[in-house]
């Protein structure tokens, strides 16, 4: 799988040059996969906007339709379907960190109420589109269609290896496998929604996180077979 995707979170710049800072850095990430001439960027520079929101905002509801694409500069979001009443924890069903694309896929696409939740778990930076607004670049440029086609070829791929991480066989492996591909997510989100994430209790967690386990971040995670967790 093309894992040069997932790129790391970008260094701080002052804050009054974030935005500035942020749309070089997406732009950066779209050159890398689709040539822009300036008509392409300047088109995207106009539609695009940058939106700040605090912990716990809500991006989207049940019965709402997805219609914001956002690309995170800064922050952590999960997506889920309802709470666990045992737990009182949401049932994550992803996340996503900065770099990566956020939307509800199904719902945006096809126009259709969604499902899930989609909330915000520490402050959040986006660069954000209306469906709209990325259907009129699609129709004034032509390079926006490959852009735009390859970015979601992308967001695909991630969302398959997260589907590969729930086929892990035991909690050991998908908490191995995590902590090698993404390192960084320990410190952007909760244990428990980390746990919620891998489908483990929070127990086990802490279980597979303490020095006598042997779990070690940098050991190398067996092919999954077919089980239980």
């Amino acid at each position: 799988m093309n894992h040069s995707s997932f790129l790391p979170t970008p260094p701080k710049d002052p804050p009054e040059d974030v935005r500035t800072f942020a749309f070089r850095q997406l732009l950066q990430r779209i050159q890398e996969i689709a040539p822009l001439d300036e008509c392409d960027r300047a088109l995207l520079e106009q539609k695009i906007r940058w939106e700040i929101c605090p912990k716990g905002t809500l991006l989207l509801r049940p019965g709402e339709v997805s219609n914001h694409l956002r690309f995170m500069h800064e922050g952590a979001v999960i997506c889920y379907e309802h709470v666990d009443e045992e737990l009182q924890l949401e049932k994550v069903g992803w996340i996503a960190r900065p770099s990566e694309l956020v939307l509800e896929i199904n719902s945006f696409f096809q126009r259709s109420p969604t499902l899930q939740y989609l909330k915000c778990t520490a402050p959040c930076a986006f660069l954000t589109l209306t469906y709209d607004d990325l259907q009129m670049l699609y129709v004034e440029s032509p390079a926006w269609n490959t852009a735009g086609r390859r970015l979601f070829e992308e967001y695909m791929l991630l969302m398959a290896e997260r589907t590969y991480l729930h086929q892990l066989n035991t909690a050991k492996e998908k908490y191995k496998y995590f902590t090698e591909r993404f390192p960084e997510a320990t410190q952007l989100f909760s244990l428990r929604h980390i746990a919620a994430f891998l489908r483990i209790r929070p127990e086990t967690l802490s279980r597979l996180r303490s020095p006598k386990s042997g779990s070690s971040p940098k050991s190398s995670v067996r092919s999954a077979k077919s089980g239980t967790t």
